[in-house]
């Protein structure tokens, strides 16, 4: 009988534990809207980056490119790099404010990519489909 409830108590500790992973690496992921009319492509230095409001994404970091549809789309919630920004601004005086209260060090890196494990900027291709590329926050000189 202790046999059936260890085990039980595990598979729901471990399903518990993979939805809360889920869940956090979701809030890791941020994806932004490509506008052909007021952003670009450029190369600097034979690294392609996409500028999206004054801010370089490179492209060539991971090299993950993926077709979504527009059904995918749908789904996402998009953000601009400002807000991006702000809600890095807003992760990094929790962290302090945490430490103080902890009184335990805490180390604050300087690119965003560190709140924002997954950035993609989303391309339109055609009407019903999306370029989905994972990129590296480079320069942040648009924002505030």
């Amino acid at each position: 009988m202790e046999i059936k409830t260890v085990t039980k108590k595990l598979i729901i500790f471990f399903i518990f534990l993979s939805i809360t992973n889920s869940a956090l690496s979701q809030n890791r992921v941020r994806y932004l809207l490509f506008n052909k009319l007021k952003d670009s492509i450029v190369n600097i230095q034979n690294t392609k980056y996409y500028k999206i409001d004054k801010n370089l994404f490179n492209i060539n970091r991971y090299n993950e490119i993926d077709t979504i549809s527009l059904k995918e789309i749908q789904t996402i919630s998009t953000h601009s790099p400002k807000e991006l920004f702000k809600e890095g601004v807003s992760i990094v005086d929790s962290l302090i404010k945490k430490a103080y209260k902890t009184k335990k060090f805490v180390i604050i890196e300087e690119t965003k990519n560190y709140y924002f494990e997954y950035i993609y900027i989303l391309e339109k291709i055609t009407s019903s489909k999306f370029k989905k590329t994972r990129v590296w926050w480079d320069d942040i000189r648009g924002c505030p």
